[in-house]
């Protein structure tokens, strides 16, 4: 019984350095303590905006129906189901947030 040999790994030759991204100064800026970039503050009111819209959208889709001005149950059930979604997904966040607030105020200095 003979084994045969592994053939040799093939050398890769001149590599290549590798180049940075190209990355704007606003991200540089922002990642780096800088006051450009986009606020938290306002990214977070948006956001709660956005989830009152769908339950205030949702809610008017119910009256609709209720009151018989809308013929598409599937149209109402989309409605109420996104924001349903977004509300839960807005209590995780906050569960969240809360729990990362907890965590660093238990840390001992």
């Amino acid at each position: 019984m003979s084994i045969t040999p592994i053939a040799p790994i093939i050398p890769l030759g001149a590599m290549t350095p590798i180049t940075p991204t190209n990355l704007d100064a606003q991200s540089v800026g922002s990642a780096n303590g800088g006051a450009k970039g986009t606020d938290f503050s306002k990214f977070l009111t948006d956001a709660l905006g956005q989830v009152d819209a769908l339950q205030k959208n949702a809610d008017a889709a119910s009256v609709q129906l209720a009151t018989g001005q809308v013929d598409d149950l599937s149209s109402v059930m989309i409605a109420t189901q996104k924001a349903s979604l977004s509300l839960s997904l807005t209590v995780a966040t906050r569960d969240k947030v809360l729990d990362a607030y907890n965590q660093i105020m238990r840390m001992q200095i």
